[in-house]
């Protein structure tokens, strides 16, 4: 028989008396026929009471487990004769395998291995004194190594490898410390499998590829192995579960459930709300809700496109969501370096819908001929405001923040910038794009798209002014007569007769972007280099993360820039960069313009939803090509690679692609079809920068945060509750017709 008892102790507040509990491990497939098979005792060599007290006596009968089974046990705290004994039989059987009893001290965790039978049956085996038991942080576990007692705890080496991170250097140094008997190291990241390997005075003791869990703390116990006599003594190792790992999946199956009921609610709710609304009218006369006018002002036909409002809201909440962390969950937050998650998808979407607004908001404005001068100033202002924000944002820092390195760039920073391009753009080159039959044979009001553009809010109410459709822009005068284009000419050819400056413009911005990238040599690094730095790319880079583009940041803002990059933890990079720098800034300018092509699509072909909707996709199916070309098909490499860090072509493309999708789905189920109302985006979409900004300013505030469990399930339930407090928000101030605008 070949048996293998572990026993672990944790004492919660006191050195006797204390509970503490036992793990019995049977890891050997044994016939076992139940009344001959050993009982485990712990019996209490000095009972803390005094000496004429019984001493407490624990039996564990073994006979239940099965192979690689398991049993917890709660027993007090103190000092410990082990012995085994057989059932029915009041005398120990097996001769007590250990010289000294186990004393179990406050907050130590022990281990007792019974793992070979001796001579005359006497069981043999070692005890292993680990030490405090680890408490382990948020996807982290400790593993707990339990040597022979002739090995020398300081000549032991951990090395180990996370295989989430690509390309990344291999044997790094796990620094064990040494814990009493046994020697302890840390799992950074139990979002991936780790490849260990464990060495002791230079030899190679065994290593594995494991996947560990959150939170989760180990024992590894080292046993020799059964060698001929002239061979060198060979070891195993065998891992044990201490501390349960926490459920990773559990809060986000439970968190996607509610979603999706909350979504067949709502949708749920707007069908019975057309159909019968009556009954819409008597809730809310029950609840002291009903208010006529309101009612009537809602009643009205709208010629907003609901969809712009829903898409840009849907953004803005999955954003805040992000900002709130989304439960640390890692498919939810940041890619490391290169690669897509849900986070990365949400600022490009965002920055798509202020192209739209851009087109909407220009065209609003053409309608009521402003003054071009007049356009002109409003849009750099809104560019110097959206930078001073996003400045002051960047201030925001725990314990106050050091003058001397605030960040310069920023969110607001990028987005202020990216709009004043494509803004000048527009006023600069596009005429007014409502003809007579709008080339899709629908007459167009002059105010229809006056709300749209509710990012930046030109003006929400528009005078009730009519203007004649035969005025537009010219290149050397205020307002010039036009001549209606022949309803026949089609749409696209006539815009391309004024937008082909913008399309210049933005091959002559991508193909700075490729020089300066590809082409800049860059101090120490490779000639266009893409990657990470530090123990990325075999640790051959470590101070060139970003390549040119992170070399320009820091030649230009020095210590005014990210100094925690979302590349540093998985890749331990050793300089600063920033996500929003000045190279990416000019490929975010194609992402708003990907939303100015999607404007003039909804602003020429309203008329014809079918159209829109062949033209959205169209866009889509190309954007996702040139993406996944450049990509080599690849989310993780190509010619360039998909990163949001660098803001790639590739990423622009590829994400240009996914809000098109996007915005055709929302148009068919809410402007369409009329399947879905918008709830609860659309209140949010018309007030973004306000929520943007009120969650960044009030994020330590409750309830949009709160002190709670380091978990993945606490922090899920406290991102989610911080969401939904700004969407209320956004409800409210879109009921009582505030909407705030710089």
């Amino acid at each position: 028989m070949f048996l293998v008892l572990v026993a672990f102790v944790l004492l919660p507040g006191r050195a006797v008396g204390g509970e503490a509990f036992i793990q019995i491990f049977d890891l050997v497939e044994q016939n076992k026929t139940g009344p001959n098979d050993p009982l485990l005792v712990l019996t209490e060599s000095s009972p803390a009471a005094g000496l004429f007290v019984v001493p407490k006596r624990y039996e564990y009968d073994l006979y239940p487990l099965d192979h690689m089974g398991t049993m917890t046990e709660t027993i007090n705290a103190s000092s410990y004769i082990i012995t085994l004994q057989k059932k029915g039989d009041s005398k120990v059987s097996y001769k007590h395998p250990f010289e000294e009893p186990l004393v179990l001290k406050t907050g130590d965790n022990a281990a007792i291995f019974v793992d070979a039978v001796g001579e005359d049956n006497v069981l043999l085996g070692t005890t292993c004194n680990t030490g405090p038991i680890p408490h382990p942080e948020l996807d982290q576990a400790v593993i707990m190594i339990c040597p022979p007692k002739t090995f020398e705890l300081d000549k032991f080496a951990v090395i180990g490898s996370n295989t989430g991170c690509l390309g990344c250097k291999t044997g790094n140094d796990l620094h064990p410390k040494v814990e009493n008997e046994s020697v302890h190291f840390t799992i950074e990241d139990t979002n991936f499998p780790w490849i260990v390997n464990i060495s002791y005075n230079g030899r190679s003791l065994c290593s594995s590829n494991h996947r560990y869990g959150d939170g989760g703390v180990y024992t590894l116990k080292v046993l020799p192995k059964e060698t001929d006599g002239g061979n060198e003594q060979e070891y195993d190792c065998k891992l044990f579960s201490t501390v349960k790992p926490a459920d990773f999946w559990k809060p986000i199956w439970v968190w996607f459930v509610v979603m999706v009921v909350l979504l067949v609610l709502v949708l749920c709710l707007t069908v019975v709300n057309k159909r019968y609304p009556t009954l819409r009218e008597c809730v809310l006369q029950k609840l002291g809700m009903w208010d006529p006018e309101d009612e009537k002002a809602d009643g009205k036909p709208s010629t907003r496109l609901q969809s712009l409002d829903t898409f840009r809201g849907l953004a803005i909440t999955v954003m805040i969501f992000v900002n709130f962390e989304a439960g640390k969950y890692y498919f939810l937050t940041h890619a490391a370096w290169n690669g897509l998650s849900l986070a990365d998808f949400v600022f490009p979407w965002f920055m798509f819908m202020v192209g739209v607004s851009i087109v909407l908001s220009v065209q609003s404005q053409l309608k009521r001929n402003t003054p071009k001068k007049v356009m002109l100033k409003k849009v750099t202002v809104r560019f110097i405001k959206l930078f001073l924000i996003g400045v002051f944002l960047n201030t925001s820092v725990p314990g106050g923040v050091e003058l001397t390195a605030v960040r310069i760039p920023g969110v607001l920073q990028r987005i202020g910038f990216t709009y004043f391009v494509c803004s000048i753009l527009e006023v600069l080159f596009v005429p007014r794009l409502s003809g007579a039959e709008n080339y899709g044979g629908e007459k167009v009001e002059d105010n229809e798209y006056n709300e749209c553009g509710k990012f930046l809010n030109d003006d929400p109410d528009i005078p009730e002014k009519k203007i004649s459709n035969n005025w537009q822009y010219g290149e050397n005068s205020e307002v010039n007569p036009v001549i209606s284009e022949p309803v026949g000419q089609g749409w696209l050819t006539y815009l391309l007769r004024y937008t082909w400056p913008q399309l210049i413009v933005m091959v002559l911005l991508t193909a700075i972007w490729c020089v300066v990238t590809f082409v800049l040599p860059v101090p120490g690094c490779p000639v266009g280099y893409l990657g990470p730095g530090g123990i990325g790319d075999g640790g051959e880079h470590v101070n060139c993360t970003g390549g040119a583009a992170g070399y320009i940041d820091r030649l230009i803002w020095g210590k005014h820039m990210y100094q925690h990059p979302t590349c540093k933890p998985m890749y331990h990079t050793v300089v600063a960069h920033d996500p929003e720098g000045l190279l990416g800034s000019l490929t975010a300018v194609l992402t708003v313009y990907s939303g100015v092509i999607a404007g003039h699509i909804v602003v020429m072909l309203k008329g014809n939803k079918a159209t829109v909707l062949t033209w959205l996709l169209g866009f889509t199916v190309v954007s996702l090509a040139a993406g996944l070309t450049m990509a080599k098909g690849s989310l993780t490499g190509g010619w360039v690679p998909i990163n949001k860090n660098l803001w790639t072509v590739s990423f622009v493309a590829v994400t240009s692609a996914s809000a098109y999708f996007l915005l055709a789905l929302i148009y068919v189920l809410v402007d369409w079809k009329n399947i879905w109302c918008g709830a609860p985006f659309k209140s949010a979409g018309k007030n973004p920068l306000f929520l943007y900004v009120g969650s960044y300013i009030l994020y330590n505030y409750f309830p949009f945060n709160w002190s709670t469990d380091d978990s993945h399930g606490m922090l899920l339930l406290q991102s989610s509750v911080g969401t939904a407090a700004w969407l209320l928000v956004g409800y409210y101030l879109d009921k009582k017709k505030k909407y705030y605008k710089i």
